[in-house]
């Protein structure tokens, strides 16, 4: 599993980049266009860019994000029937994290469907299956906070907390300041050590 390519951008084009690593290697990878705009404002001889591959039988495609949220909006748009991963990336070429989030959360099917590759009857079908998946931590938020879309190591917690019957909204916020809460006690240490700790925590905050 390729998790994410370190090097310098050779080449960037609305639809896709060209990474060039220490080792020699270019590699092609399809991005959306806020991706392709975000590296382009920044330094272009020292990226890291966050990678999906995809494996079908007749080919082999790497997809790239400038963040981690991007990429997990990107794998969570496809679990939408009827959308498949270049669709899912002419979707986020189309609106940024922050907006999907946010029209996801208030249910706002109309922008959603002003989206190229989206339609009123996907729009809903988002809606419907992703709005307690993509959430937002605060109400009008502009951005993407850290507990917006869970840290990689947590989301096993929130799923587990969901399972309990826990709203995911709720789970995610409480997660959030749990850890801000904690974050001298964090610092530095591996999740595993941390886990239980927070675990309890959170039983105690939902409970």
């Amino acid at each position: 599993m390729i998790n994410a390519l370190h090097g310098r951008i050779e080449e960037i084009r609305p639809d896709c980049i060209t990474v060039l690593t220490p080792g020699g290697v270019e590699y092609r990878m399809e991005v959306s266009r806020n991706t392709a705009e975000r590296l382009s404002q920044g330094d272009r001889d020292r990226v890291r860019v966050f990678a999906y591959l995809q494996h079908r039988e007749d080919a082999m495609t790497l997809f790239g994000f400038a963040t981690e949220e991007e990429r997990f909006c990107f794998e969570q748009l496809q679990t939408v029937p009827g959308i498949g991963a270049r669709q899912a990336i002419r979707i986020l070429s189309g609106i940024t994290v922050a907006a999907l989030v946010k029209a996801l959360d208030t249910q706002d099917v109309k922008t959603l469907a002003k989206v190229p590759g989206v339609g009123p009857k996907t729009a809903q079908k988002l809606v419907l299956q992703l709005r307690n998946v993509l959430v937002l931590e605060e109400e009008g938020e502009s951005e993407v906070a850290g507990g917006t879309l869970p840290q990689k190591e947590y989301r096993d917690m929130v799923e587990s907390f969901v399972a309990m019957g826990h709203d995911r909204k709720s789970v995610v916020r409480t997660l959030s300041d749990v850890i801000k809460e904690n974050e001298a006690a964090i610092k530095g240490k591996d999740y595993r050590s941390v886990e239980p700790m927070i675990f309890s925590i959170m039983l105690k905050r939902l409970s």
